[in-house]
């Protein structure tokens, strides 16, 4: 017969987790009654008073009156007490120093000597001890001791920053013993120090009660606790038997070593914080019993709470550590242990949403009344049930109407509450999106448009040209030349999205598009007709043309002059500048909007750093109707197809986004060190920016266009310069300046997928409007190199001028 190990193994493990479970739920039912005192955290109890802090101000609260008193305080933390005596680490001055509080006489004290700002104090009768001064040969604080009685501070010894505790003439602290840390007692009658700890390890925080020590190491497991006996030189092991989590199945982990650092030991009991849900308990705060040796769970919180107990005879109190975990609970607890539920609870919660779109995430809170639930059972009405768990989060995955309940209990009883129909989801919303046959061609060009949408009941199809259509599957003709934004807006009753692409419909003529090459060397434009690969003309502009940018009508072309301050603009249809356009210090980037009626230009103020601006140009007057405010020297610019926002790298490593109908910056994403060439995906939704962080590390940082975000980041070659997306959105390629390749990249992978020599000092890179070629300006080659997409290999290697730069979309979309 064969047996499948695995099924095997894991029905057994499932037997044995319910089996456990049962018994953990019988035993929170039998826990003692639970109250609520104040809000704060850090809480310390002696006697019948309990201390905490609670916005720098320490509470004092009377177990026997049930009164809380608040001291005269500010930037409290850390509190500690015994009898009438008040401890606690005090930085209301500026200056770190331990506050003394007498409870009986409200007199207020300060010790200032050797205090910084680690020192964590503990008190017993009238001595104080804590730990300051931090030595970074042994890595070890030291410690101080102060008699309160007479003002006598005594050096102690060297030891851990905040792993210190006194009981009686003893003090005991973690240090750096045998070969990693151990745990030290002081006897302060006879100064002999003796090491306690049977081992050596990652051993921290000790804790002391009669005979007793206990303390935690890291270093076999996060928070195992043991605890060792001076007398009889016996060690007990608390939190761990050093068997594997079944629960989480990380094999090699240790069960129960998730304590953290939150423990404490009075009498005979020892409390500690559970933070993790195992075969042997739920996360919550947890009495370990030294006779019996047995722990048993005093509250239940969610995986993830970090509380705080401490504990002096049967009464525990405990907060909720705010730096770490997600629970919002601000409350101070305590629970005395020689007094159980009386009260059974009453049942009822709420949820932060009751109706919305699946995927639908929902958050349930308890808000019982009556008796201190101590379990939980939750019933989201799609067949899950939640763990035990005050709240709980689900996710609704289907449409539907959803009856929720919870059953509460105690050692009083149980309840339970139904609430019918309570949470209301609804189909997802719609995520648009389409396919077409064809993406450029000649007038009449015919385009099949298929719907992909997802979730989506309505079709909304603006096709660029003036003509719409709401078919789910539309065909449509293009009658004239021109590049057009296709846009859909996919609906149903939760709300729209959107998907653009581009269509280019070329001129039906043998030559063109042109490529202008600037030649920064020759400060000339050289003119390249992408049909034939042959220079056609070769037009003077400024000084040193480094930026060029095409109309979408293909009849004007914008040229920036680094050295000369300006923009020229050529009359693509005679080969010829027709104006010269002031605009700067030192202009680089360039680009048009789609409709061809703006260009942008970065303009870098050199003796103004804070002037660095956005030069918004009337193409129609070539005039500058608006400047906008950007980071520190401008580089690359683009316009997204729709023309509504316009990105800006800079070398602050930002990119800016700028809302085109307000001129205003709208976002400010961080990416790496010297941003240069960005370009946007044909749908808007990606945004690629060529940085490069030095030693060859070389990147494109992909940015989310929604959310404004950096999603990715693809490593390229040596400092990458400019990036250009071909038209179908699939591939984007980037020059490797320093590197002489060109890097391509699956855009739906975020992966370089092909390496390509081509000259030295690539800089300039743009795609032909049919998305075939692609053409790279070599720098110090003087050449220009055009790689077919199809096999990204090079086909033609073109001289031109001097140090060709051509940086911006320097293909013309038409020809003139």
């Amino acid at each position: 017969m064969n047996i499948n190990k695995r099924s095997y193994s894991g029905a057994l493990a499932s037997i044995i987790l319910f089996f456990l479970f049962s018994i953990l739920f019988s035993t929170v039912a039998s826990a003692a009654q639970v109250t609520k005192i104040g809000n704060g955290t850090d809480p310390a109890i002696h006697g019948n008073k309990v201390v905490w802090t609670d916005n720098g101000v320490i509470h004092v609260y009377d177990l026997t009156a049930r009164t809380d008193t608040a001291v005269d305080s500010s930037a409290a933390s850390h509190p500690a007490i015994y009898g009438n005596k008040i401890v606690w680490h005090d930085n209301s001055s500026g200056t770190p120093r331990l506050a003394v509080y007498d409870i009986s006489t409200a007199a207020k004290t300060y010790i200032i000597q050797n205090v910084d700002q680690y020192s964590k104090p503990a008190i017993y009768g009238r001595r104080i001890v804590w730990s300051a001064d931090y030595n970074e040969s042994t890595h070890n604080h030291s410690i101080y001791m102060r008699d309160i009685s007479n003002s006598t501070q005594t050096w102690i010894a060297e030891g851990e920053g905040y792993s210190l505790d006194i009981y009686g003439t003893k003090i005991v602290y973690s240090a750096e013993g045998r070969s990693m840390r151990d745990i030290f007692l002081y006897d302060i009658t006879t100064k002999k120090t003796i090491t306690v700890s049977p081992y050596s390890g990652s051993i921290q925080i000790p804790h002391m009660y009669g005979n007793k020590v206990i303390w935690i190491d890291n270093y076999i497991g996060s928070g195992y606790i043991e605890m060792y006996d001076v007398v009889t030189k016996k060690a007990t092991k608390v939190t761990s038997d050093h068997t594997v989590n079944t629960l989480n199945g990380f094999e090699g982990l240790e069960t129960g070593c998730d304590t953290g650092a939150h423990f404490d030991i009075n009498g005979d009991k020892i409390v500690y914080s559970k933070t993790g849900d195992d075969q042997f308990g739920y996360a919550g705060v947890y009495v370990y019993d030294i006779p019996s040796a047995k722990s048993t769970p005093v509250y239940i919180y969610p995986e993830g709470t970090y509380t705080t107990p401490d504990i002096y005879n049967n009464t525990i109190v405990w907060g909720i550590d705010s730096k770490y975990g997600t629970v919002n609970d601000t409350g101070i607890y305590i629970c005395d242990l020689s007094v159980t539920n009386t009260l059974p609870p009453v049942a009822e919660f709420t949820a932060n949403t009751t109706y919305g779109a699946a995927p639908l995430v929902v958050l349930f809170t308890d808000t019982s009344t009556g008796g201190v639930p101590t379990s939980w059972i939750w019933d989201f009405g799609d067949e899950i049930y939640s763990k035990h768990a005050m709240s709980a989060t689900h996710t609704f995955t289907k449409p539907g109407n959803y009856t929720i309940s919870l059953t509460v209990g105690n050692d009083a009883g149980n309840s339970k509450v139904m609430k019918p129909n309570y949470i209301v989801v609804t189909n997802p919303f719609p995520v648009a999106n389409f396919s077409i046959n064809v993406t450029h061609g000649y007038p009449p060009l015919s385009i099949q448009f298929t719907d992909l949408s997802q979730n989506a009941t309505g079709w909304c199809w603006d096709f660029g040209d003036g003509n719409n259509s709401t078919q789910r599957n539309p065909v449509h003709e293009y009658t004239d030349p021109g590049i057009y934004s296709v846009n859909l807006t996919a609906s149903n009753e939760n709300g729209t999205d959107s998907r653009l692409t581009t269509i280019t419909v070329m001129q039906p003529v043998g030559v063109g598009p042109y490529a202008y090459i600037a030649n920064s060397g020759d400060n000339t434009v050289s003119v390249i007709d992408t049909a034939t690969n042959n220079v056609t003309a070769i037009i003077p502009v400024g000084n040193s043309p480094r930026g060029v940018a095409v109309t979408p009508d293909g009849k004007k072309v914008y040229v920036t002059n680094f050295f000369d301050d300006t923009i020229s603009v050529i009359d693509a249809t005679k080969n010829k500048v027709t104006a010269t356009i002031p605009v700067g210090d030192a202009p680089h980037g360039v680009s048009i909007s789609p409709d061809g009626k703006k260009v942008c230009v970065p303009h870098s103020d050199v003796g103004n750093p804070s002037n660095n601006t956005i030069l918004i140009i009337d193409t129609a007057t070539n005039e500058v109707e608006a400047t906008v405010l950007v980071g520190v020297v401008p580089f690359g610019v683009a316009v997204t197809l729709d023309g509504k926002k316009v990105y800006v790298t800079n070398d602050d490593k930002t990119v800016l986004v700028i809302d085109t109908a307000t001129n205003t910056v709208i976002a400010t994403i961080p990416v790496g060190n010297n941003p240069r060439g960005v370009a946007i995906s044909p749908d808007g939704k990606r945004v690629y920016v060529a940085c490069d962080e030095g030693s060859n590390n070389g990147y494109i940082y992909v940015i989310d266009a929604v959310k404004n975000k950096v999603t990715a980041t693809v490593p390229a070659g040596e400092f990458p310069s400019e990036v250009a997306v071909t038209p179908d959105g699939k591939s984007v390629y980037v020059t490797n300046f320093l590197g002489g390749t060109i890097s391509v990249i699956d855009a739906t992978k975020n992966k370089v997928t092909a390496t390509i020599p081509v000259g030295n000092s690539p800089s300039g890179v743009a795609v032909t409007p049919d998305g075939k070629s692609v053409y790279v300006t070599n720098g110090l080659s003087n050449t220009i190199s055009v790689i077919d997409t199809s096999t990204n290999k090079v086909t033609a290697t073109m001289n031109v001028g001097r140090s060709p730069n051509s940086f911006g979309q320097f293909i013309g979309s038409l020809q003139a």
